[in-house]
């Protein structure tokens, strides 16, 4: 298996840069196309017909993240020229100066304040660079051969004359210069003089991070021909340019090595040259799906990372991982830096931030002891396949207060849940996913089972009521069951409930993982078909959704997806989603009751339970992504096939069950 993977990657590495973005974009084949101005495709341009020809180029948003990606998510999309060559008929600056309609300047002004919201660059990065304290103006060097200095009439000079032009107009200010990423990066080097930086007020940044502090709170930002200089400007930022960019000459900035022959307006705004530039003149790709998108997509995805780097501190250690969670939980952090991911690892003294899976005595014991403890556990939409088949989970959620079905304690999502406002897009969002669920059968495992056979009814006035039964020995039953209040066995539920219901007609569903041998079954799980009117063997729980009147639980998530279904749920524990107004709830708590004081709408808590709780990762696409995309990848993609590994350890639950019941 490995030899194949390494075999992948090394066919994909003989795949051009351009072939995989004329593929991964969907570009039209039958044309031929060069990168920019680069020597490689002089020789291609000057055979074939101009007619065929496109330039290519990375885009003004090109990546998220320390590594730089080989796939941008933007690119330039030109069939006259290249933006950066001032000489060329970039048709890049006929879609600056065209009129807006109305709608198009409203959609300018919202990708404005978005981009200032959630500060988006050409470079994107969880860290931020802090601006100094004093007043400064910004200088921006760039990449020693970087084309878009010679194709903008510019050179070594233009950079020596920038720097002098600032020491001598701000004599009050610091002057920092920001060196270009690729040269932090690499053996690459800048064009500003290295003697510059050791002059008297002047401040070298050269960490890796997002510059957008560093634009907003500076006096005033001096570029040759940097993106720089474009993103100052939606800033509002005095821009002085020193050589020939496709958003000088157009009255917003002011120019010192503008080329005289340059026929450009002087009346462009600043709405019309972002909707020319970042809507009009870019192709964007989303890397959760690889569907081509819009802007709006882009700066939604990276406000999205950025928002999940936050979330980790650094040095963050995965405490009691077997091989298999280890790897799960790697795959969502993958791409973060400071997180130590290995199995079997213990708490040692001195450990400050901690990730442990779920809930156990000795992930408390060491709670009191760290600065950031958080809890992992599977998502509510976690994969096509179940967790104890080790089927790999398309959604976690991360909590740093609690965990979600510990009602003793509050949790992130309950947090969410008490205190966060859905806005009318969220809540438009949230209904629009509830439609799509309903419709494509979503559930948390997603199971292929055989309808139900079901059997009438004695009289057709009974109302129907599922069961849900759940693992016993679960986390969510020992910390979501309060103690005296019922005891903690399938059996005990399904008489609790004929004793509420006596009338109607109760079908048990048993949990998917005690029918498949998965986990072990109650000593009282036998005797419930004396109770209970019908057990549904190997029955999907949409199937069984379409003809139940209620649904019964302890905390299972089942009675979630009923409520998306709008099917009256009883519950005889506290789950998340019970004490907001949504549920019938038969047992009672000090705690919840005052912690768990608001009234909610359906929409608001699936927006905050499914799409702002947990971290969704596309297994097709090998990235985090968004809870729409994976119900298209589970709806799409319904194979339960089993590998080795899961083979091997089928019978592992079963035998921990049998652990814990032998211990405690």
């Amino acid at each position: 298996m490995k030899l194949i993977v390494n075999l992948k990657i090394f066919l994909l590495s003989l795949i051009s840069r351009t072939s995989l973005i004329v593929k991964l974009y969907s570009l039209d084949k039958s044309l031929y196309y060069v990168w920019g101005m680069k020597r490689s495709g002089y020789r291609l341009i000057k055979k074939i017909n101009k007619s065929k020809l496109i330039y290519l180029e990375d885009g003004f948003i090109h990546s998220y993240g320390i590594k730089k990606s080989k796939i941008p998510l933007s690119i330039c999309f030109d069939k006259s020229g290249i933006y950066y060559n001032y000489n060329s008929a970039s048709r890049l600056f006929n879609l600056i100066n065209s009129k807006l309609r109305k709608d198009n300047y409203l959609r300018a002004r919202r990708i404005i304040k978005l981009w200032k919201e959630f500060s988006i660059s050409k470079y994107n990065f969880p860290n931020f660079i802090s601006p100094p304290s004093q007043k400064y103006i910004l200088l921006i060097d760039q990449t020693f051969g970087d084309l878009s200095i010679y194709y903008g009439g510019a050179n070594r000079d233009s950079f020596s004359k920038m720097f002098h032009f600032a020491i001598e107009n701000w004599p009050d200010h610091k002057i920092v210069i920001k060196v270009h990423p690729d040269v932090i990066k690499s053996k690459k080097t800048g064009y500003l003089d290295k003697t510059y930086y050791y002059k008297e007020n002047i401040i070298v940044i050269s960490e890796l991070g997002q510059i957008n502090k560093l634009i907003e709170f500076s006096t005033a930002v001096c570029v040759v021909t940097s993106q720089v200089g474009f993103e100052a400007l939606i800033y509002q930022k005095e821009v002085h340019t020193f050589g020939n960019t496709f958003y000088s000459g157009l009255g917003l900035t002011i120019d010192h090595g503008i080329a005289k022959e340059r026929n450009k307006k002087q009346d462009t705004t600043l709405e019309q040259l972002v909707f020319g530039s970042l809507v009009r003149y870019q192709k964007y790709l989303d890397p959760r799906n690889k569907k081509i998108c819009e802007i709006e997509k882009i700066i939604e995805f990276i406000n999205s990372r950025r928002k999940i780097d936050k979330f980790f501190p650094n040095n963050l250690y995965c405490l009691n991982l077997t091989p298999w969670k280890a790897r799960q939980i790697h795959r969502y952090t993958k791409d973060l830096t400071g997180i130590k991911v290995s199995a079997f690892r213990k708490y040692r003294q001195g450990m400050q931030n901690v990730l442990s899976w779920g809930k156990s005595i000795y992930s408390d014991n060491n709670l009191y002891k760290t600065k950031t403890s958080i809890s992992v556990e599977d998502g509510f939409i976690r994969s096509v396949g179940l967790g104890a088949d080790l089927f790999s989970p398309m959604s976690l959620v991360f909590d740093k207060k609690g965990i979600h079905y510990d009602y003793s304690k509050p949790s992130d999502l309950e947090d969410l849940l008490q205190n966060r406002v859905v806005n009318d897009e969220e809540l438009y969002r949230a209904n629009q996913l509830i439609q799509n669920i309903k419709i494509k059968n979503i559930s948390k495992y997603n199971l292929k089972t055989e309808r139900l056979l079901f059997q009438k009814k004695q009289s057709p006035k009974q109302k129907i009521i599922i069961v849900l039964g759940q693992v016993e020995t679960d986390n969510s039953i020992v910390y979501g069951v309060p103690n005296n209040t019922i005891k903690k066995t399938n059996y005990s539920l399904v008489c609790k409930v004929r004793e509420d219901y006596p009338n109607d007609y109760i079908i048990y569903k048993p949990h998917p993982d005690l029918e498949n041998g998965l986990r072990a079954k109650g000593f009282e799980e036998n005797h419930i078909k004396n109770i209970a009117d019908l057990i549904a063997y190997k029955t999907s729980i949409t199937e069984l959704f379409e003809i139940s009147n209620r649904v019964a639980v302890f905390t299972s998530l089942g009675g979630f997806e009923a409520l998306i279904r709008n099917i009256p749920v009883t519950c005889y524990g506290w789950p998340f989603y019970s004490g907001w107004g949504l549920t019938e709830d038969k047992v009672s708590s000090k705690l919840i009751n005052k912690r768990r004081t608001r009234k909610l709408s359906l929409g608001e808590l699936v927006y905050m339970a499914i799409i702002e709780y947990p971290y969704y990762f596309s297994l097709k696409f090998n990235c985090i992504t968004e809870v729409e995309d994976i119900i298209d990848e589970i709806y799409l993609n319904r194979n339960e096939k089993k590998s080795i590994e899961q083979i091997i350890f089928r019978y592992w639950g079963t035998y921990k069950d049998f652990l814990k019941r032998t211990i405690f």
